[in-house]
């Protein structure tokens, strides 16, 4: 269920809509590089870039915004900084109401029009319209100042070798490869020698007729108003969000040249309504309506943590946001939680000579795990996150959160922005310190310690899932399977300091398959075991015990014996394998990369970061190996989309279900929390999972 969404107004500045001004700057290059031949692909890519951007509905407030659009990429992002540099303090470009400028949307409106003026009169050509009427409704639409105009004749335009930019719009609207992005194609073209001297028709199909709509009506408004620089670009939101939309700082990521779009992208694959304004205080804010929610969060990195450290900003921050605790909690009762996102491990940021970050903030991984171990007492919760997409994933529950508090009545937004920085500024320094016993303000009645170690506003995995100690090379042979009465035949032990949570399994030697297994040799049991792609090292109880878990899917076998690769658990390969077997549906278009990411590090799977550690490599990185091998296990569809084939789609459950509960078992209460995330129940049938558990994130 959906409902509409508005979006509240917060203080700070407000951004131009640009659109036009990249239109302007992209139809000048196209129009430069039709003349060189080495530039014939710059030439098409930018023509492209015009469609594209020419049919966004959107405001696109910042160069970057407007890179991200697929279709457009960062080819021409230079081009598009610099038709902007000259807008400081200046109106950017707009075509006036009514008008617009690029041929492309001009195209598609003109022919809605020529329908619709012509809806009454029988033609013999439909309704299709000759090169020469669109051509002449085009310029009639075509605001004057874009320098976009259709100046040359039909005839000269249907030459194989013009390549004029205007009517190469129009070309790219009729091709379905061009405009694959768009959902096109979006006119029709074809001959008729008859019917006009170019002897071409053009006829607008229901794709362009919806869009040609849209684009007359936000025409006829007028230019867009300013606004943030970012949002979310859809009018409706899942119910579970209901009025809440979460405010990001817009310096958040490193600001809009680095970071930021990326996180507004992946917001925008969750769906979570969100503004991104200017935040005197914290990076997170959530609002229901235009109140502000008693809860406020502070994103840092590793690396962050050891800058703030460093240029002092780690306890300037914290005393404001202890300040923000007592205006929005009411006073000296603090009803408001605040809260630190440590994004990453410390260990795996380090440079040379040992630093978090950079040598010359002088921060050691000691030094910035100590700072962090020291926020709870300090008065803020803590909650850890492997990567940016895992924060985001928490971002999106936190909100749900709040919206449900707001509606059971747990949590009432009292206070405006506005409201809230005033009464911020206003307060004493003192208001600001640390809930220690030396530091308690006088004037507070509560002991101030009682707002030591607060919870965090939701319940998320906050240790690091360790990475598996180096067993004996044995670690996967402890694993039994169920008995018939539902519970496992383990028992855990304590072993070595290697090994601390391994497990020791009883097998029922009075079984007739464990009596038949003793009987065979070494030799017999290693073919056996080879035939089952298991290992063959190991004594004769290893060989017997790997024999006695459930046989492996065939498909996985059949990969082993081709020497083809097999995704092991955990692993960011069996975490996109498990999202797509958990949220594409047969049937239908499969999942584009960047959604597919978001959802494999939802699964918990992996317990590295999808996003990788700011290397080179990603969790996407081993997508060529799904990709490949006899049979595939992923395949790439048209359009750059994934999903599962046939036969892993109907076996990959029981090989993750099976490989998770042998990780569960291996890591007991210390990979719990992540496995508990994404295991059925064993209890759970496949199908009763998905008919009660599955949703679109």
């Amino acid at each position: 269920m959906f409902i509409f969404l508005t979006f509240l107004i917060v203080a700070g500045k407000l951004y131009p809509d640009l659109r036009h001004n990249f239109l302007v700057a992209l139809t000048s290059h196209a129009r430069r590089s039709n003349k060189n031949a080495f530039q014939r692909a710059s030439f098409d890519s930018a023509l492209r870039s015009v469609v594209v951007i020419g049919l966004h509905t959107r405001p696109l407030r910042s160069a970057e915004a407007a890179r991200r659009i697929k279709g457009v990429g960062s080819t021409f992002y230079d081009i598009l900084k610099e038709s902007v540099n000259g807008t400081k303090g200046n109106k950017p470009f707009a075509p006036a109401a009514g008008k617009y400028s690029c041929v492309a949307a001009a195209a598609l409106v003109a022919l809605l029009e020529l329908e619709e003026s012509n809806a009454s009169i029988a033609s013999a050509n439909g309704q299709s319209f000759s090169m020469e009427e669109l051509i002449r409704k085009i310029n009639e639409l075509l605001d004057p100042r874009a320098n976009a105009s259709l100046n040359q004749t039909a005839t000269k335009y249907c030459q194989p070798t013009n390549l004029d930019p205007g009517w190469g719009q129009v070309k790219k609207l009729s091709s379905a490869n061009a405009v694959t992005e768009l959902g096109g194609p979006f006119i029709k073209g074809r001959t008729k020698k008859d019917s006009s001297a170019s002897g071409r028709l053009y006829e607008l199909l229901d794709s362009g007729r919806e869009i040609a709509r849209k684009l007359r009506a936000l025409s006829r408004l007028g230019p867009a108003e300013d606004g943030p620089l970012r949002q979310y670009p859809e009018e409706t939101v899942d119910e579970e969000f209901g009025a809440v939309t979460v405010s990001m700082d817009f310096r958040e990521g490193g600001g809009c040249g680095k970071g930021l779009h990326k996180i507004c992208d992946q917001l925008d694959i969750r769906g979570v309504p969100y503004v991104v304004r200017e935040l005197k205080i914290a990076d997170f804010l959530f609002f229901n309506g235009d109140k502000l929610a008693p809860l406020l969060i502070e994103r840092k990195t590793a690396e962050d943590v050891a800058s703030s450290i460093h240029d002092g900003r780690w306890e300037r921050q914290q005393r404001k946001m202890r300040q923000a605790q007592f205006v929005l909690g009411g006073g000296p009762g603090r009803r408001c939680k605040i809260c630190y996102i440590i994004e990453g491990d410390p260990s795996k940021k380090t440079v040379h000579g040992g630093n978090v970050g950079r040598y010359t903030w002088f921060q050691s991984v000691e030094d910035v795990t100590q700072a962090i171990d020291k926020l709870p007492m300090l008065g803020f919760g803590v909650m850890r996150t492997k990567s940016t997409l895992d924060t985001i994933g928490l971002l999106a529950k936190i909100a749900a959160d709040v919206s449900w508090n707001v509606k059971n009545g747990s949590m009432e937004p009292i206070l405006t922005y506005k409201e809230f920085t005033t009464r911020v500024k206003a307060l004493d320094e003192d208001i600001g310190d640390p809930p220690t016993p030396y530091a308690s303000p006088a004037s507070y009645s509560p002991p101030w310690t009682q707002h030591q170690h607060p919870a965090p506003p939701v319940v998320w995995n906050t240790e690091h899932i360790p990475q598996p100690s180096h067993h004996n090379g044995n670690e996967n042979d402890n694993f039994s399977p169920q008995s018939d009465n539902g519970q496992s035949n383990t028992q855990f032990s304590q072993g070595s300091k290697a090994s601390s949570r391994a497990e020791t399994i009883h097998h029922d030697e009075n079984s007739e398959e464990y009596r038949q297994l003793m009987k065979l040799s070494i030799t017999e049991l290693k073919e056996r075991c080879k035939d089952r792609d298991e290992k063959i090292s190991g004594k004769k109880n290893d060989l017997i015990a790997r024999l006695l878990k459930p046989r492996k899917p065939e498909i996985l076998i059949m990969r082993a014996r081709r020497n083809d690769y097999n995704p092991k658990v955990p692993s960011c390969n069996a975490a996109l394998m498990v999202a797509l077997l958990n949220h594409h549906i047969v049937g239908t278009p499969g999942l584009t990369k960047d959604r597919l990411m978001v959802l494999a590090e939802g699964t918990g799977v992996s317990t590295e970061s999808m996003g990788g550690d700011g290397g080179f490599y990603d969790g996407w990185a081993g997508m060529k190996q799904l990709l490949t091998g006899d049979p595939a296990l992923v395949r790439k569809e048209k359009g750059h989309k994934y999903s599962l084939t046939t036969q892993v789609c109907s076996i990959f459950y029981t090989f993750v279900f099976v490989s998770i509960k042998l990780i569960k078992v291996y890591f007991d209460d210390l990979y719990r929390p992540l496995a508990t995330r994404v295991m059925w129940p064993s209890s759970c049938t496949r199908a009763s999972y998905f008919s009660s558990s599955r949703r679109i994130m």
